[in-house]
């Protein structure tokens, strides 16, 4: 597959129409239509990030990031599956070798769902481990192929050790709870495991994936696979929010020309609030894509500090930024919006809600990672499992 950045653009722009119609549909699905996936597979953008090795396009992060953000501004569900989808690929290298290429065998894509929560009980036995539990926000789980599950392992004598779990579909049970009032069409259900065993070539380590130096990142030599685990998540992340701003600025801009007062009859454009409301819109849209270009700029930058869990922290904190940034902003939008924007065939209020609830995410918590720079500023102790 040999596709340049230019041609995959492409294709992710002659989809935007039908992602964006299909935006209300996906959200009563409460996960990707069928279709969707399909239009997702069929174009080769989940390959974005996969080794070429595997058949993949190995193009760049900023490349996987302008796929999502574009999605994202059509329908916010939409982007986000799809940057967990292309992201797997990536996350796929913190296991072995053999694990990767029983996943990639006959594809270069990875339909993977899973979440960093770890699970209830792990249990070491010979040749692999068997694992117990459920976890929630597992998003891209009904198209899901593959599962990924977090757990530590407890061995007298030894220090606890986190690991990551690799388990097949047929292994895992998919349970009916992604019932939310925004990014309701992410399929983000609960799943379980019930003793399933997990061969050792199926496990990772995510004390090393934490520094980018798992074994199975470092048998390529691209560097982008030698990222710690934290700022690469916040890079599937950042983009949904920043290209959600822009589709919702956009959304505003044509619900203050179409709205006119019930009563009055007057046109909502030819109001000085609702002028200056829409400016503060798109500066904020474009303040939020400049500032993800830097995020990616300082992320894709070969840095010696990389590894250090101040600058994760860092990297944190500017993700963080950014999805409060665009709630703030959004919330300026519908004090302008009046009653009809609310309506299910509005877009405006789907953004709104999609972004209260992508702001409240636990990688994109303001408070918290404000709080753990805070601490490093004032030479505390930090206690941050993902840093």
């Amino acid at each position: 597959m040999d596709i340049t950045r230019t041609e995959l653009m492409d294709r992710v722009h002659a989809l935007v129409p039908a992602f964006a119609e299909r935006a209300q549909k996906t959200e009563e699905n409460r996960a990707p239509l069928d279709e969707t996936i399909t239009d997702l597979i069929d174009s080769g953008i989940l390959a974005t990030l996969t080794p070429k090795e595997y058949g993949g396009l190995e193009l760049g992060l900023d490349v996987a990031a302008e796929i999502v953000r574009t999605i994202s501004a059509a329908c916010p569900s939409t982007g986000w599956v799809t940057s967990f989808y292309i992201g797997a690929a990536w996350r796929v290298n913190i296991f072995t070798e053999q694990a990767q290429r029983e996943v990639f065998a006959d594809k270069p894509y990875t339909l993977t769902a899973g979440t960093a929560a770890p699970l209830g009980q792990v249990q070491k036995v010979d040749g692999g481990y068997r694992i117990t539990g459920q976890t929630a926000w597992n998003s891209g789980s009904v198209h899901a192929e593959w599962f990924t599950f977090a757990g530590v392992v407890f061995e007298e004598g030894s220090a606890p050790t986190p690991l990551w779990f690799l388990v097949p579909r047929e292994d895992v049970k998919i349970l009916d709870t992604w019932y939310i009032a925004g990014m309701s069409g992410t399929g983000s259900n609960d799943i379980s495991v019930d003793d399933v065993f997990v061969p050792d070539y199926r496990t990772g380590p995510f004390a090393l994936a934490l520094a980018g130096t798992a074994p199975g990142q470092l048998i390529h030599p691209n560097p982008m696979y030698h990222l710690p685990f934290l700022p690469f998540a916040m890079a599937e992340v950042t983009p949904v929010v920043v290209g959600a701003l822009r589709g919702a600025a956009d959304a505003f801009v044509q619900r203050t020309k179409d709205r006119q007062g019930t009563i009055s009859q007057e046109k909502a454009s030819g109001k000085q609030a609702a002028q200056m409301r829409l400016g503060r819109a798109l500066a904020a849209a474009d303040a939020a894509e400049t500032l993800l270009d830097a995020f990616f700029e300082r992320l894709t930058a070969q840095r010696p500090e990389q590894s250090d869990p101040r600058d994760r922290a860092e990297m944190k904190l500017k993700a963080a930024y950014l999805a409060d940034l665009a709630r703030n902003a959004l919330n300026d939008m519908v004090r302008g919006i009046g009653g009809d924007g609310y309506r299910n065939s509005a877009p405006i209020q789907r953004f709104f809600r999609d972004l209260s609830v992508l702001s409240v995410h636990a990688f994109l918590d303001i408070d918290t990672a404000s709080e753990t720079i805070g601490r490093f500023t004032l030479d505390l102790p930090v206690a941050d499992p993902l840093l």
